[in-house]
Parts: C-alpha cells; structure tokens; sequence
C-alpha cells in the first residue's frame, strides 16, 4: 500500500487531523514532549479510552497504564507506518513501544527516554535522564522497521552547577597537566562528556572561563558525585 492510500485509510477509521508538525505534551505527563516534522495522526489517548476499533484498544492487557501519542511515518522515503504508545513504568521509567501497522504484541523496537523528536527523513532524537547521569540527547535512524543508533563522539551535558568536593581539571582527556583546582561549593560549568567503559571524561568550564577534563565513574550516586547535578538516575 503506498504512503498516500495507506494515510487515506488511516483518517477513515479515525476522527483524527493528519499534521505534518507538531509538539505534544503527554497526558496526563505534560512536562513529557514529542515533536514531529513528519506525517503523523494524533491521539494522546489512554489506550483504554480508545475508540473501541482502535486496535490498541485493550491490546496491552493493563491499558491504563499505556498511552497511544501517534500513528508517524517517521521516514519519508518508505510506507512503514508506526503506532508509538507510551508507558510509565514502575521507578517513574519512560518508554515509547513501537508498533508496525498490523502488530499489537510485539513491537518492533522500544525506546527508553523522556522525550522524543522526529526531524523526518527517518531521523530520530531520542532525549532522557533514566539510567544516565545527566539528560543525555542519542540519534536514532529508523529504516524498514529497525532502529539504528548514529553514536557521537562527544555528548553534549550543559548543567550549570557546584563542586561538592575538592578536585582538579586537566589540560587534556588523558588527564594530564592540571589546568585549575576546583574547591568544594565553587560553581563551574560541566559542557561535555567522552563516554568510556567504566569512567566517563567530562569537560568542564570556571567561572573564570579555564576550561579542563575531570574522569567521573560511571553510575555514581547523588552523596558521590564531586558534581551536585551529574549522578546516576536510576535504581
């Protein structure tokens, strides 16, 4: 079925407006967003007060739980149209199933993040704290139903926030030449991080503007970090 008819067919079933962009605060999670620059029929419905032909309806079992955001057809270029139903689940977890017309069981990926952003041509930017230890911003490419992750070499951290306890900045990555002392309550900048196996590099800027490279085991609690705002979101 070409992208044309199988959207023609879709707005026949619903009582719904075809949109070509958009933002959409979740309810009942209204801090929650996704935005589009692609085709896509908005619902932002509980699945259990889904119209009864809806195939969604009642389909996970415990619907209150599952939010119906959109049908999309994320990637210009094919006909795969996706269902993409949201969920909290237990520990505050976000995640967004996707579902290939016809399938209701098994979704064809999941994405575990707070907010979503599709930027067309396939192109997904998938935005969320849980089991990170800042709001981490991945890439996504969804081509003939899979998902592939475009890693970066640097992600971006932007938190403003304070040292809780002493430690020095280096002049490089591998943590050589010290740049500046940071002392305990001084504000500083945290701009970047280099992800590595077990420790993960962040770039960090001064309030005198002295920029330098700390090392942060990954997955430290709140009373660990030597950086108020940068821990472990998670269990």
């Amino acid at each position: 079925m070409n992208r044309g008819i199988k959207i023609s067919f879709i707005l026949i079933l619903v009582s719904t407006v075809l949109f070509a962009k958009g933002t959409i605060g979740l309810s009942p999670y209204p801090w929650l967003k996704v935005s589009y620059e692609s085709e896509a029929i908005i619902f932002n419905t509980s699945c259990e007060k889904l119209d009864y032909n809806d195939p969604f309806y009642h389909a996970q079992g415990d619907t209150s739980s599952y939010i119906k955001v959109l049908e999309i057809l994320p990637n210009e270029a094919s006909t795969d149209l996706y269902s993409v139903l949201f969920a909290m689940g237990e520990g505050g977890y976000s995640r967004y199933e996707f579902y290939l017309e016809g399938e209701i069981v098994t979704p064809a990926f999941t994405i575990y993040a707070d907010h979503l952003d599709f930027l067309g041509d396939g192109i997904l930017v998938a935005r969320g704290s849980m089991n990170e230890m800042f709001m981490r911003s991945r890439k996504f490419k969804i081509t003939d139903g899979k998902i592939k992750e475009l890693k970066q070499n640097y992600y971006a951290v932007d938190i403003r926030s304070e040292a809780m306890k002493d430690f020095a900045i280096f002049k490089t990555s591998k943590m050589r030449n010290s740049i500046a002392n940071i002392r305990k309550g001084e504000k500083l900048t945290v701009l970047l991080v280099d992800f590595n196996e077990n420790y993960s590099k962040y770039l960090i800027k001064t309030d005198l503007g002295l920029l330098g490279w700390t090392k942060i085991k990954q997955g430290l609690w709140v009373d660990e970090t030597p950086i108020k705002d940068l821990y472990y979101h998670g269990d």
